[in-house]
């Protein structure tokens, strides 16, 4: 995954808007991961919700987006692909909740890093599960839109061989084989430096573009 300023032409409108949105993102993620290993006395946590709440209605008097689709559908915000990118959940560049992921395609798969911080954990210093299957569950659907169809996850097998640390460089690889005409495997594994965290097999049902809105510009 790179940079927005990567994906749009240099000094686009689109590029401007999602660099910016990159860097209130970043900052957001920061605010998650001090909200959960700060000591905040009592006092204080009232002060900075009172803030935040002061934040929350500025966004809210700016103009609403309903979804991907609607915001795609905006002057000089991208495709829904694009924006996809940017704003999924699990993994957007510009989601706030999303963990710090970056990604590059190979010829029938995708490789991934990721790093969890502390806003991430289940077990003591290490990750939830849940996020370990989401963000397998991401990488994988990914990998299956890049073989030319977008579709929605059928079925998805996790196994956990180790748990995964927290605020270590995940590595995520992900390969698809074609079963027939609408139905794609795709296999994965997360894991780092010899150690192998997870595995996950999942099948992929192709669908119509035009209903998740990809066509529409």
């Amino acid at each position: 995954m790179s940079a927005s300023s990567a994906i749009f032409p240099a000094d686009s409108e689109e590029a401007l808007y999602w660099t910016s949105r990159n860097t209130l993102a970043a900052a957001a993620r920061a605010l998650n991961e001090k909200l959960i290993s700060s000591d905040i006395p009592a006092d204080t946590a009232l002060q900075m919700a009172a803030e935040l709440e002061k934040i929350t209605a500025a966004l809210a008097a700016l103009p609403q987006v309903s979804g991907l689709v609607d915001m795609g559908r905006r002057g000089d915000r991208g495709t829904v692909d694009n924006v996809m990118g940017e704003l999924v959940a699990m993994a957007g560049r510009s989601h706030p909740c999303a963990p710090q992921l970056s990604w590059q395609e190979e010829s029938n798969g995708i490789n991934g890093t990721v790093v969890f911080g502390q806003a991430f954990e289940g077990p003591p210093g290490h990750v939830h599960g849940g996020w370990v299957a989401g963000i397998m569950d991401h990488i994988m659907g990914m990998t299956h839109v890049r073989t030319g169809n977008p579709g929605m996850t059928g079925g998805l097998s996790v196994k956990y061989r180790r748990p995964t640390p927290l605020n270590t460089p995940i590595t995520i690889r992900a390969v698809a084989r074609a079963l027939d005409e609408r139905r794609t495997e795709v296999t994965a594994e997360m894991g780092y430096a010899d150690t192998t965290t997870a595995t996950a097999e999942a099948i992929f049902v192709r669908v119509d573009s035009a209903r998740f809105g990809f066509d529409s510009g």
